[in-house]
This record gives structure tokens, sequence and C-alpha cells, in this order.
């Protein structure tokens, strides 16, 4: 039986996000998707833990990699 194709079109807690910082990249969890007085960015961190130590991203800059399972930066 094949898989049933999902279409990924929210991101979502736990969905792992490819972070490219210029010449690093990391793959980081998303913690938390409901940023205060932001509706544009998300928080991911290392752990995915809601309350740990991260960094804020624009949704807006990422798109879903069915390939690799991740959301990662459009080019």
């Amino acid at each position: 039986m094949r898989r049933k194709k999902q279409e990924h079109t929210a991101i979502r807690e736990g969905d792992r996000v490819l972070v490219d910082k210029g010449i690093s990249k990391k793959v980081m969890i998303v913690a938390r998707v409901e940023v205060p007085h932001s509706n544009e960015k998300i928080f991911v961190s290392k752990s995915g833990g809601r309350y740990t130590m991260g960094l804020k991203i624009w949704k807006s800059d990422y798109i879903w990699s069915e390939k690799n399972q991740m959301w990662v930066p459009k080019r």
C-alpha cells in the first residue's frame, strides 16, 4: 500500500526547520508558533522546548521540503 501524500501547508510545533546562518546550518525544532506581538514569526530552538532559549524566524521565509521532511529557506 502506498502512503497517503499529506500536504504540509502550515508550520506546526515539533516540525524540523533548517536554519541557514551564513557559514553554518542547523536543524532546529519549532517550539512555538504563537509569538506575542507578531503573527509572522515562529520560535525555534535546538531542543524544541517551549520555553528554552532559541530564536525567532519569519514563517514566510520557509517552504516545506517533501524530500527532507523539514522546513527549508526559500531561495
